[in-house]
């Protein structure tokens, strides 16, 4: 039964990664279908509609480079019996022999991760900064721009989307730090894109000297709303008084901007304890605030529910520490950093602690019971299974075999790929 291509596209779209790979082979027209941008694209927006929790899946570090994964369902409902996939984030032996750590930057963006190749951080002359997919297990080696000097920190990354141009870009920030007054410091801004394999710095002075560094607990930079976030330190007097700020970069026109806090009820307007980490997180695609208070004894999650707008800030969560399960687990000292919202309000969380590399617990809070149940050890990544590839623009042996087997396809289809 030959069916029209509009169809067959409909239903492609709908199916998993995995057995979209598996039907590449079926014939030359499938393998031209599946492999279009513009399919990905497709697939894309269905798989971030659906509610399917197989599409997401939790990433985990077993040792050094070795990543495995495990659906969301299975993490949550079966995990008697949870099914590890291996996901290997170095693409060949070579690099596998070398043993070198792979360490995720910041939080995904459809599917693609940000990641490092290297010896532990806080070396200069080593990294090398990758796109990756779990997925379909494709990685890219992003191009240097300039080397890092021993004066400036180990940069930040971001990762996100730009929908207006259909490319994904990665947002670096670095510090300077030949000056000891941090008011003093600059940060300069570059953005990679993936389009044109290039970096461009941003001239626009970065408006803070200090980002609120958690990065052991938390991801620095989140991308919601075609804009990178982050939170820094406002220093409002001298250096022991600071005040967290949210800041965020437009990638529509490079402009810098303030977003409104919530009210906090807890948190003074300085940071007065080392032991409050205020964070920031994305989920179900809207801005939120993470606030742990070890001293108080509690973990409030905030969410902005009209981007941009002060009054739409709501408490999604106030949950106590001290008591009940976190301490009987000797997790009531950790910080709760939540990775992903369920639909019926139950939060998936995980511990950590900043300034340590021991093993996170995945936790699952029930918000009708105000339980917590303990899930796993290890996960740290809820990532959605996507074929966007991170050599999608550029000109490879791969799509040059792509192209071959345009051959005898339609000449309307031919056109609409040659001139995408």
């Amino acid at each position: 039964m030959n069916l029209p291509e509009e169809i067959l596209v409909e239903i492609l779209s709908r199916l998993p990664v995995k057995c979209l790979h598996r039907f590449k082979c079926v014939s030359k027209l499938f393998t031209c279908l599946i492999c279009d941008p513009h399919f990905h694209n497709k697939h894309l927006r269905h798989a971030q509609s659906c509610s399917n929790l197989e599409s997401k899946r939790l990433l985990a570090n077993i040792d050094f480079d070795l990543r495995v994964s495990c659906s969301l369902f299975s993490a949550c409902y079966n995990n008697t019996n949870i099914a590890w996939r291996p996901n290997y984030a170095a693409s060949n032996d070579k690099i596998r022999k070398k043993s070198i750590s792979v360490a995720v930057l910041c939080s995904h963006v459809n599917g693609l991760f940000c990641v490092s190749f290297g010896p532990p951080l806080g070396c200069f002359d080593w990294f090398e900064i990758c796109l990756w997919n779990p997925t379909i297990n494709e990685l890219r080696r992003l191009p240097n721009s300039s080397s890092l000097s021993h004066e400036e920190t180990e940069p930040h990354y971001g990762l996100g989307y730009d929908s207006a141009n259909d490319d994904y870009v990665v947002v670096r920030l670095i510090t300077n730090l030949n000056d000891m007054v941090p008011k003093k410091r600059s940060i300069r801004v570059e953005l990679y894109s993936l389009k044109t394999d290039s970096w461009t710095p941003i001239y626009q002075p970065f408006p803070y000297t200090m980002l609120h560094d958690l990065r052991d607990t938390y991801f620095d930079c989140h991308f919601v709303n075609g804009r990178f976030h982050w939170m820094v330190l406002c220093d409002k007097s001298n250096y022991h008084d600071f005040s967290p700020v949210i800041v965020s970069l437009d990638l529509s026109n490079y402009e810098y901007k303030d977003i409104p806090q919530p009210n906090y009820t807890k948190v003074p307007n300085t940071l007065v304890s080392w032991k409050d980490a205020i964070g920031i997180v994305v989920l179900d695609g809207r801005l939120c605030v993470c606030c742990n208070y070890i001293e108080r004894g509690s973990f409030d999650l905030w969410t902005m529910k009209d981007y941009g707008v002060h009054q739409s800030w709501t408490m999604m969560l106030s949950i106590p520490t001290i008591d009940g399960i976190l301490a009987s687990l000797n997790l009531s000292s950790w910080y709760l950093v939540p990775l992903y919202l369920f639909e019926n309000g139950d939060v998936l969380l995980k511990t950590g602690k900043i300034r340590s590399t021991g093993e996170r617990n995945i936790l699952v809070y029930k918000k009708d019971k105000k339980v917590f149940e303990p899930i796993l050890l290890g996960a740290s990544n809820v990532y959605t299974e996507t074929l966007i590839s991170p050599h999608r623009y550029i000109g490879t042996p791969a799509a040059l075999r792509i192209v071959k087997l345009l051959m005898g396809v339609s000449r309307d289809r031919l056109i609409q790929y040659v001139s995408y």
